[in-house]
């Protein structure tokens, strides 16, 4: 009797299977492009500082291709102002390319006329590459943020924390930005570079919460108030807005390490005293907010079978990607 009702029982739970065949979606491969146009000049710091905003271009792959992404070198990249001038253009770095032939990198674009971006202008960004749609995309730069009340005011360095890490300057960084009452804005605060008195760089500075909470900093979420984004790195910006603050003063007040960029405290030499922190804040266009946006929540999704889908917002027409635009106001604090 047990072996025919386990055979019954194995029989009722077969009949609850079902297979589904299901055919991938077609895939026409796209050119896939960002760059973020900036009213900053592209020197070799600026770009080597804001290397996340620099031009890449590469092909998208279908859903099932698990090979690593690879740029491509032979895009023609332009920029052009709002009376249809070409304003920019880029080539490829040949010097990634040559270093890095398979790293994502071999899709790095450097700018050639060095154009500064105006505030208040809108730009047309259009790309192409053989074989490839040609896509195209319109970004209009935001005033500049209206940047007040910068301080730093050294505290006692304080024991090392979870992280580890040994510092040797600590302190309170504020500012405020006042903004406008009419329309919804869009910034982002960066972390701080340290420099010495000749102005070259000297380190890092890390939010407090960033450096207790892991040995890698990444920004610790706080939508009532800015938390510090960290350069060079599209997932470590955190974008705010202004929604339902407006004409209100968005204030940043919180503890920062300086941090020594010349090697690690057991094995560097005495490094020299540090001398200016150097802020960088921006206000964004929206589709910009919409893009770091869609990245952080696209991490939060990442390997979690139970989240909502979060792709990637596009302002690009004709492929994917982001044209994006950041208006600095760049301030030096003499420390």
């Amino acid at each position: 009797m047990k072996p025919a009702l386990l055979l019954l029982a194995l029989a009722a739970l077969a009949s609850c299977e079902s297979v589904v065949t299901v055919t991938p979606p077609a895939h026409t491969p796209r050119l896939s492009l960002t760059y973020t146009l900036s009213n900053q000049p592209p020197t070799a710091r600026y770009q080597q500082s804001f290397s996340d905003r620099g031009a890449f271009a590469s092909t998208s792959q279908a859903i099932l291709v698990n090979k690593n992404l690879e740029g491509r070198a032979d895009a023609t990249i332009e920029v052009r102002d709002a009376s249809g001038q070409v304003v920019e253009e880029f080539r490829p770095d040949t010097s990634r390319y040559a270093r890095l032939p398979t790293d994502y990198r071999y899709g790095a674009y450097i700018p050639v006329r060095n154009y500064v971006g105006v505030p208040g202008q809108a730009y047309l960004l259009r790309a192409s590459a053989p074989g490839l749609e040609a896509l195209e995309a319109t970004m209009a730069l935001p005033p500049l943020p209206a940047l007040e009340a910068v301080s730093y005011v050294p505290q006692p360095v304080p024991a090392p924390g979870a992280s580890g890490f040994t510092f040797d300057y600590y302190g309170l960084l504020s500012f405020a930005i006042l903004d406008p009452a009419a329309t919804t804005d869009y910034y982002i605060a960066y972390a701080p570079r340290v420099l010495d008195a000749a102005g070259a760089f000297w380190g890092y500075a890390y939010q407090e919460s960033d450096i207790n909470n892991s040995n890698v900093p990444t920004p610790t979420i706080n939508l009532n108030q800015f938390v510090l984004s960290y350069v060079g790195n599209v997932n470590s910006i955190i974008p705010i807005s202004d929604a339902g603050r407006q004409g209100q003063r968005l204030v940043y007040s919180s503890p920062i390490y300086l941090y020594y960029g010349g090697g690690y405290a057991s094995n560097r030499p005495t490094p020299p005293p540090p001398a200016y922190l150097e802020l960088t804040v921006s206000s964004i266009p929206a589709s910009t907010y919409d893009f770091y946006q869609s990245v952080q929540r696209y991490r939060t999704a990442n390997d979690n079978p139970f989240a909502e889908p979060a792709p990637l917002r596009s302002n690009v027409q004709g492929g994917y990607g982001l044209f994006g635009g950041a208006s600095d106001v760049v301030v030096r604090i003499k420390l």
